[in-house]
């Protein structure tokens, strides 16, 4: 249950940057989806890690895991659309 919620936040957070940074181009819509999916699921792995295995069940509903989600998603997104601007002319 948990990566579904991870991939469902980090989608809904990818949205919200594409509509806010103004992205026109299907492209960037999408690729600002992925890297929020990409990194709520990077950032709920990773707290799962150091508390040993099992510690956040992916049957379970977790709070945590829903704080740490929109961080991870948060800090792709930025580098994301960082590489994204100096690309762009």
């Amino acid at each position: 249950m948990n990566p579904v919620i991870w991939l469902l936040i980090g989608a809904v957070l990818g949205w919200l940057a594409s509509v806010e940074t103004g992205a026109q181009a299907p492209r960037r819509i999408a690729v600002n989806i992925v890297a929020g999916m990409v990194g709520a699921l990077i950032a709920g792995w990773l707290l799962s890690s150091p508390f040993g295995p099992g510690a956040i069940p992916s049957s379970e509903f977790s709070l945590a895991g829903l704080v740490v989600a929109p961080l991870g998603a948060i800090v792709v997104l930025a580098v994301v659309n960082l590489i994204q601007l100096t690309r762009i002319p």
